[in-house]
C-alpha cells in the first residue's frame, strides 16, 4: 500500500489553549462549515480528521434530453497529526490533496492573528537518522534537475538500478552543478521490506509495512529541517 506524507512547522500565538482542547471543541455540526475529530492512527502524534463542507455540480438529464445541473453537497476530510519535536510543533498530513487551503484557513479562523504554517522541504537537508537504524538501504532511484551541462544547456537527469548505487559514484554527475530532485530507497528492517521516495519538495513516499519506522525516524530531524 503506498502512501503519502508531508510535514508543516506551526506556529501559534502564545495565549492560544492547547491545539487539542481547541480541536475537540469544535467538532463538525449541522450549522458549521467546518469541524475536527480525534481518530486513531497507526503512525505517533495525535491524530485528527479535519472536515469540511463543499459542494458538488451534478449534471441531470431529463427524458427529453434537456440538461440541468444541481449542486449537491457533500463533505471533505483531511487527515493530519500533531507532532512535538524539541520543542516545536508540526503537521503531519497523511496523503494530501493539492493544498491544504480549507484546513488553513480554519485554523487561522480558529487561532487568529499570529498563527503561521511553513512546509518543510529536503531541497537543502534532508533527514538522515532514517539511514543509522534501518538495517539495509539501498538507492534504486534518483533524479537531478537543472543539470548544467553547457552555458546554454540544462538537463533533467534519472538514474535507476535494480542493485543500487552510490550517488557518488555516478560519473554523469561529475562536476556537473545540478539540484535533487527525488531519490527512491529499497529497504528492509527485521525482515520487513519496503520502498520510499524523498523529494525535495517534502513529499515522501512509502510503499510497505515500513510505514510507521520509517515516518518514525524522519520525524527525529524534523527540528534539524527548520
Amino acid at each position: 500500500m503506498l502512501n503519502r506524507y508531508r510535514w508543516y512547522r506551526i506556529q501559534v500565538p502564545n495565549h492560544t489553549a492547547s491545539l487539542a482542547s481547541i480541536f475537540t471543541s469544535h467538532p463538525l455540526g449541522t450549522q458549521t462549515n467546518f469541524g475536527f475529530a480525534l481518530i486513531e492512527g497507526s503512525l505517533g502524534g495525535a491524530m485528527y480528521r479535519f472536515l469540511w463542507r463543499t459542494k458538488v455540480v451534478v449534471t441531470l438529464i431529463d427524458d427529453s434530453g434537456i440538461t440541468s445541473y444541481q449542486e449537491v453537497g457533500s463533505v471533505d476530510f483531511t487527515d493530519f497529526a500533531i507532532i512535538v519535536i524539541e520543542g516545536e510543533t508540526f503537521f503531519r498530513i497523511e496523503n494530501p490533496g493539492r493544498n491544504i487551503r480549507d484546513l488553513l484557513n480554519a485554523l487561522e479562523t480558529l487561532l487568529g492573528l499570529g498563527f503561521t504554517c511553513k512546509v518543510l522541504t529536503f531541497d537543502k537537508v534532508m533527514p538522515t537518522t532514517i539511514f543509522e537504524y534501518i538495517e539495509n538501504v539501498k538507492l534504486i532511484g534518483f533524479k537531478v534537475v537543472d543539470a548544467v551541462i553547457t552555458n546554454d544547456l540544462l538537463a533533467r537527469m534519472e538514474f535507476t538500478s535494480k542493485q543500487g548505487m552510490i550517488k557518488e559514484n555516478l560519473k554523469q554527475l561529475e562536476g556537473v552543478q545540478y539540484k535533487f530532485e527525488s531519490a527512491t530507497y529499497e529497504l528492509a528492517y527485521e525482515g520487513v521490506r519496503g520502498q520510499m521516495t524523498i523529494s525535495s519538495s517534502g513529499s515522501v513516499k512509502i510503499w510497505g509495512g515500513l510505514a510507521p519506522k520509517l515516518v518514525h525516524l524522519i520525524e527525529q530531524d524534523l527540528a534539524k529541517l527548520i
